[in-house]
């Protein structure tokens, strides 16, 4: 059972528009795999349910729609995994006699590419990010 349905996303969250050509169920299964990568795989062996408190539950479900938005923002699951990111954004401007070029763009570790860091700040009260040994 997913951790976020599209109502949640829509109606709670707030969050930015599913473009229609990406299924929302796809966004939230990866997002949902993201958010249990940053939470040291908790999900694998526990539920939603068990965490203790309502707010901790709201976080993570918070933490799971920072990370649909940044896939939505970043042009969609197939994006992240096919190309390779970089941080050049616009190379070269021209506005009538004035130019401006950027030179040797900066390629984004594929890991800090695809990690949203409003999912990161929607964990850290839950302490799942800070997990150790059990």
């Amino acid at each position: 059972m997913p951790i976020v349905d599209q109502d949640f996303y829509d109606n709670v969250y707030f969050g930015e528009t599913v473009p229609a050509d990406i299924k929302f169920e796809r966004l939230e299964m990866r997002a949902e795999e993201m958010v249990n990568q940053y939470a040291n795989y908790y999900f694998d062996s526990h539920s939603l349910d068990d965490l203790p408190l309502d707010a901790d539950r709201i976080n993570v479900k918070k933490a799971v729609c920072a990370q649909i938005e940044w896939f939505i923002d970043s042009g969609g699951v197939e994006e992240l995994a096919n190309a390779k990111q970089s941080a050049k954004g616009i190379s070269h401007v021209t506005i009538g006699k004035f130019s401006y070029e950027k030179s040797a763009p900066t390629t984004l570790p594929r890991g800090t590419a695809q990690r949203s860091n409003a999912a990161i700040n929607y964990l850290r009260p839950t302490g799942l990010l800070y997990r150790g040994v059990h």
